[in-house]
């Protein structure tokens, strides 16, 4: 059944319910001291306030006297050290978090929230595009990759697919599961982005039954074997489509363009900086490749151009599953330009504001780096659902400001003062007539020191 509303405390339970399903690496031992979820609990509640590393994180949490706000917030019963969390973490798959990537999409679509994603055809456009989220030459584990340089220097690294839904007019992005880029069995070859994306438009093609996708890509992506998998599961595709990667299809382009074959519709726009001339041509049923059976896509382009002096500010093109017409291109061209949201508001953001993608929280020899990026993966989506559907938690990230400013905040406030839930410390930050908490002893102590 579908909650009324998605809330901190509804999201927080779907994260507990597929904790409860992950696998129990220990075995049973009264020396246990630990349960599983406080384990993950501990690992997602540190992504989840920004903190910088884990120490960094329990020294807040071990601050207070008598309760704590682990437990008030997060539900942990005991904090697990540093030590136990990564060894724990390491031993198990992170695979039945991601269903809750998948009941919050659930929920954000049944609940009405995601209609303002909707784009062309009243699709949803989701953007494919994988990245690095540790590299180093020393620290490595089997499901690592590697690369050599002619020097016989070797890298070892994890990639992952991360797929989001953007659209060209909302501003944040929302995470859908991730598939990693790592070792398969019973393969030869190295893991590769187009293999991890052909894996996961298998596994998720039931979730988006009932609404139509559109997949964004890069020129990657704009090839036969990755279009045929895109069509057996009936998603769309507006793909980036290079000249020097598509001979034989620009080629056709040309050909056509010689017998008036491709059209052209220009859109003259102001902007603050004047006027702009946006060059659109396209032409439908245009061979992929040369060899036969050769797919039959449709093909655009863009170009951009400063009308008082001429001089280019924008050019791309697609290949794409949707019927080009003069209103049909505009949009399939601004759906496709909004693959860039994966690289400044999901690569970027996940990287430099705060979730501190890159940062070695610990590697492990089996899964730790998998389970500890789905974590924070999960923190971030948290974060854009609050800002997406909890009307205080808007009103407070306006008020504070940056990203960084607000969980700075709520760390110091969680170091010297008891929540006894999420709802009271985001009302205690808008400072609204709302019961205040009770401070502790050493609380008190700290503000005397300090007046």
């Amino acid at each position: 059944m579908v909650p009324i509303s998605l809330s901190f405390g509804v999201l927080l339970g779907y994260l507990t319910t597929a904790i409860s399903e992950l696998r129990e690496p220990r075995k049973p031992s009264n020396g246990t001291t630990y349960t599983l979820k406080d384990i993950v609990l501990g690992a997602f509640s540190a992504f989840f306030m920004q903190s910088e590393s884990f120490l960094d994180y329990q020294r807040y949490l071990n601050s207070r006297e008598g309760r704590d706000n682990a437990q008030s917030l997060f539900g942990l019963e005991q904090i697990p050290s540093v030590e136990q969390l990564r060894n724990v973490l390491d031993l198990i798959s992170p695979a039945p978090l991601f269903d809750v990537f998948e009941r919050v999409y659930q929920t954000l679509l049944h609940q009405g929230y995601l209609s303002g994603y909707q784009s062309i055809g009243g699709t949803l456009l989701v953007a494919l595009d994988g990245t690095t989220y540790h590299s180093s030459r020393t620290i490595h584990c089997p499901c690592c990759s590697t690369k050599t340089s002619k020097s016989g220097i070797t890298t070892y690294f994890h990639q992952a697919l991360l797929p989001v839904i953007v659209s060209p007019h909302q501003s944040s992005v929302i995470s859908l599961p991730p598939a990693f880029i790592t070792p398969q069995d019973g393969h030869d070859k190295q893991d590769c982005e187009q293999s991890a994306a052909k894996r996961w438009l298998s596994e998720y093609s039931q979730l988006f039954e009932k609404q139509g996708i559109t997949l964004l890509g890069d020129d990657l992506y704009s090839c036969q074997p990755m279009c045929e998998v895109c069509l057996e599961y009936d998603y769309h595709f507006i793909f980036v489509c290079l000249p020097e990667s598509h001979r034989v299809l620009y080629d056709w382009v040309e050909f056509q363009t010689t017998k008036g074959g491709v059209t052209t519709l220009t859109q003259r726009k102001q902007t603050k900086q004047g006027y702009e001339q946006w060059q659109y041509r396209y032409l439908n049923d245009v061979p992929l490749r040369a060899e036969d059976p050769s797919l039959s896509v449709n093909w655009c382009e863009i170009t951009v151009t400063r009308e008082s002096d001429g001089r280019q500010l924008y050019h791309n093109s697609w290949i794409t599953h949707h019927h080009l017409t003069d209103e049909s291109v505009v949009e399939v061209a601004l759906a496709g330009r909004a693959r860039w949201k994966t690289e400044n508001e999901n690569h970027n953001v996940l990287k430099t504001r705060g979730y501190h993608l890159e940062h070695n929280f610990g590697h492990g020899q089996q899964g730790l780096a998998s389970t500890l990026l789905t974590l924070n993966l999960l923190a971030f989506l948290f974060h854009t659902v609050l800002d997406l559907v909890d009307e205080r938690y808007q009103r407070l990230r306006q008020q504070v400001g940056t990203r960084k400013g607000f969980f700075r905040d709520m760390l110091a406030l969680t170091k010297y003062t008891w929540f006894e839930s999420w709802e009271a410390l985001i009302e205690f930050m808008l400072d609204e007539d709302s019961p205040k908490p009770r401070k502790t002893r050493k609380a008190r102590k700290a503000r005397t020191n300090t007046s």
